[in-house]
């Protein structure tokens, strides 16, 4: 019964998002500024329907339905209720319908809240996004249904792996899903602005909430994740440069970049091309983890899936993606020519864009190259924690410098600065950095200078902070 139900609300989801595609794409062509009904009908649809399914299955897992083939291998009927519900998105075909879910949700929301903004770049973002939700329920629907069924139906399921049986670990998911697949959305909205032109500030402002909610989200989704191999795998420290974790802060170097660049293309309506192509990287970098996880590529603890199939069909998904994105780009692109002041804000922003591009190079390399080895000549490599560690932590110390010194400057040109209270708080670093060093005993010359800095930012930033509070108590007194 549950079954039938779920498999017919997926059909409607894939109809639904064609509908929306062909409503959009004829809308386009209408000189009215305003986007008819029948597409926002057909969107409250689409979310109601596919929220509708997710919930179907989580009924299924509630009431140990063992006549679904996912539930049966993945739940019994003595686990407790908080496991069953987490146990819905434990495993490949229900994590891949609440993948689903988000992007059918972050394309409504899309669409109801940017209503301020032009009317083709919204289409434009709303067919694209639809195009992303149609790629997903076709895979869902070809090699990772959540609702196949099996018969005769079992007295009892075979339930979730123990090690999964962790409250961190039933947050985790959603948490990371909502960040990873929240880069949809501004996915979408990058190639909207393109063909519909619509860009600079405005555009800046269409994305901005939406690259602020996916980096938290993504940022939490992480931290719990690495608290959990913490203590549940025992790795001996909270990121221990798993491939599979390593899949996951891929994108996140990418939207901690996209995060301060919008913010300059807001301000100063420059580093569009970059916000473009952040937006289009961060997405795909998401997509790009999904396939190393679930294609069983990765040599992890933890990897979702080993299915070559499904594999083969997010790589080609993938490419699709990547070649759909960059001819859009290389067609509709306008050199961009930067010119910066020395001391203004948005050069420290940049800065601070290129360390992280190079994380995310450094990452992605470690993660990839024992891959291309192996499939080249077959040698077996592990890439662990020493090559990040000599690549990585030299650049952290002028990074977290950088990270300190920028808020300090104005956008455009700064005028000169008193330098003392900077030095006051590097002098406090470095006293408390002794006191640390005193009791605790020495960690090393790159430990003590990661640490030396880390303590600067902290103190900069609570110092900054607690300057702000006056300054709005002095203006709220004067008016």
């Amino acid at each position: 019964m549950l079954s039938n139900f779920g498999s017919i609300l997926v059909f409607f989801i894939l109809s639904l998002s064609l509908l929306i595609i062909y409503n959009a794409y004829l809308d386009i062509k209408t000189n009215n500024q305003f986007i008819k009904k029948s597409i926002y009908s057909l969107s409250l649809f689409q979310i109601t329907f596919t929220i509708l399914s997710f919930c179907t299955l989580v009924v299924g897992f509630i009431f140990s339905d063992f006549s679904i083939i996912n539930v049966y291998e993945n739940s019994h009927t003595a686990k407790p209720l908080f496991y069953k519900i987490a146990g819905t998105w434990g495993n490949h075909e229900g994590s891949l319908l609440l993948w689903i879910n988000i992007l059918v949700l972050f394309s409504y929301l899309f669409l109801i809240l940017n209503h301020k903004h032009n009317k083709e770049f919204r289409l434009y973002t709303l067919i694209f996004q639809n195009f992303l939700i149609l790629g997903f329920v076709i895979f869902l629907l070809l090699n990772s249904n959540p609702f196949s069924s099996i018969y005769p139906v079992p007295l009892e399921g075979l339930g979730l792996n123990p090690i999964l049986q962790d409250p961190a670990l039933a947050i985790h998911p959603p948490l990371l899903y909502v960040g990873f697949v929240g880069c949809s959305i501004y996915f979408s909205a990058a190639i909207a602005s393109i063909l519909s032109s619509y860009s600079g500030k405005q555009f800046a402002l269409s994305i901005k909430s939406w690259i602020q909610v996916s980096w938290v989200f993504q940022t939490l989704g992480i931290t719990v994740g690495s608290i959990w191999a913490y203590y549940e795998l025992g790795w001996g420290g909270f990121w221990f440069w798993d491939p599979v974790e390593n899949a996951s802060l891929l994108p996140w170097f990418a939207i901690s970049a996209l995060m301060h660049s919008v913010m300059v293309l807001e301000k100063r309506n420059t580093l569009y091309e970059w916000v473009i192509i952040l937006c289009l990287l961060t997405f795909t970098l998401s997509v790009t983890g999904t396939f190393l996880v679930r294609s069983g590529i990765l040599n992890s603890v933890h990897t979702f899936a080993s299915d070559s199939s499904r594999g083969v069909y997010i790589l080609y998904f993938l490419s699709l993606m990547i070649f759909t994105s960059l001819i859009t780009f290389f067609k509709k692109r306008k050199k961009e020519f930067y010119k910066f002041n020395a001391n203004s804000k948005e050069t420290f922003i940049l800065a601070n864009n290129w360390f992280m591009v190079f994380f995310l190079a450094t990452v992605l390399i470690g993660t990839l190259y024992p891959i291309f080895l192996d499939v080249l000549i077959s040698a077996k490599v592990s890439i662990g924690p020493p090559f990040y560690n000599i690549v990585i932590i030299p650049l952290v110390i002028p990074f977290l410098f950088l990270m300190t010194l920028g808020p300090q400057f104005s956008w455009i040109n700064s005028k000169k600065k008193s330098l003392y209270k900077t030095l006051y708080v590097l002098i406090g670093a470095l006293i408390v950095n002794l006191f640390l060093f005193y009791f605790f005993g020495s960690q090393g010359l790159y430990s003590n200078l990661i640490l030396i800095a880390a303590i600067f930012l902290i103190l900069h930033s609570l110092l900054d902070a607690k300057e702000s509070i006056i300054k709005k108590k002095n203006l709220n007194i004067q008016e």
